[in-house]
């Protein structure tokens, strides 16, 4: 079942890619102007995601999966924003849902935990980075001790 759980993760990663660029691809002049009208980022596709991918990586964590199996799915979270900078509302929300890989934490073997440290604050700079963010690499950091 390990070997399911990533590909579940970039299942509901990619479905809902091609959802919010959906609907980046359809707005219309005005759409969420000055919160008068609804736009792409006021569809509930947003939250559906957040949720469902909140209760994925839960059940992941619960099922005890190898630290290889953790790492492997933080390391897709890192890396999904990068591959989606040009739609901002998008790369915005796989920011923010970094912040879930928490639920992973506790499958991390340290070595892996000081890896993952090392790679996220190569892809995000300290002057780039967002709270969540912060929080993230001091529970990796505090992780790798």
């Amino acid at each position: 079942m390990e070997a399911s759980w990533l590909s579940r993760v970039e299942k509901l990663y990619n479905d809902y890619i091609r959802k919010a660029e959906e609907l980046e691809k359809n707005r219309k002049i005005g759409d969420g102007l000055f919160g008068l009208t609804p736009g792409p980022a006021d569809d509930p596709c947003h939250e559906r995601f957040t949720q469902e991918l909140e209760e994925l990586l839960k059940a992941c964590a619960e099922s005890s999966p190898g630290s290889e199996t953790a790492a492997e799915i933080l390391r897709f979270q890192f890396a999904a924003p990068q591959a989606h900078e040009e739609v901002k509302s998008l790369y915005w929300m796989l920011i923010a849902v970094q912040g879930l890989g928490g639920a992973l934490m506790g499958c991390l073997s340290p070595v892996e935990a000081a890896s993952l440290a090392a790679e996220y604050g190569a892809l995000y700079p300290r002057r780039l980075r967002l709270p969540v963010q912060k929080q993230l690499l001091k529970s990796l950091e505090r992780k790798a001790r």
